[in-house]
């Protein structure tokens, strides 16, 4: 499998994790898993050769992406080791089931601070952001139309909660994934990429900071 099929594929897997883990039937899994993989236009069989080439392998054969704040990490309850009895009850499904997560860091060595530009603190400060949909917004939105950066992701924006001294989201990636859905302030189709939209670019400048009734 090639870098980019690689690519694609670690975007969509934990959509791909939730799709199959909906059915109990390891036969229907199977099945499930290689038509959804197959839609990306990706070779089933070559999976297996991925996890031992293009990226590193974690200890169970899956594998670790290289994103800037990012490393994947596989919740997974039970062995290879354990031998099944008989047909498997609910919970023993339940532990078999894989759902991939990312655990994310902030990324390190961002100047917030740019010469010539508006820092980061002044730049809140000016727009007094309220919500956590907000403070999501800003941060990308100073990252891409200030610091003129290409590549935005998770880790970028956590890096600007701490910068701004704000409380970080149980679930980052899940908070910019629902600013998006909720306002359509942000392009989150890709979280390596993530972009504001041109109604989130109206909204900071024109609509922020909120007006005093």
């Amino acid at each position: 499998m090639g870098e980019q099929e690689f690519d694609k594929l670690l975007d969509s897997m934990p959509r791909i994790a939730e799709a199959i883990n909906a059915f109990t039937s390891e036969e229907v899994q199977r099945q499930a898993f290689e038509a959804l993989v197959g839609s990306l236009n990706i070779p089933s069989a070559s999976i297996i050769g991925s996890s031992q080439g293009s990226a590193t392998a974690n200890g169970n054969g899956s594998a670790v992406a290289a994103i800037p704040g990012e490393t994947l990490a596989e919740n997974i309850q039970g062995t290879e080791d354990d031998e099944p009895t008989g047909e498997p009850n609910v919970a023993e499904r339940k532990r078999r089931k894989v759902k991939p997560k990312r655990n994310w860091t902030a990324v390190k060595d961002i100047g917030f601070r740019p010469e010539g530009k508006t820092s980061f603190k002044d730049f809140i400060e000016a727009k007094q952001p309220t919500t956590i949909d907000q403070k999501g917004l800003l941060a990308v939105y100073y990252f891409e139309q200030i610091l003129e950066l290409e590549e935005i992701g998770v880790g970028h924006v956590m890096a600007a909660y701490k910068e701004a001294v704000w409380r970080n989201p149980s679930n980052p990636e899940n908070a910019l994934q629902a600013t998006s859905s909720r306002h359509h302030w942000l392009d989150t189709s890709n979280m390596r990429v993530i972009k504001t939209t041109q109604r989130g670019r109206d909204f900071v400048d024109h609509d922020m900071p909120a007006k005093k009734k």
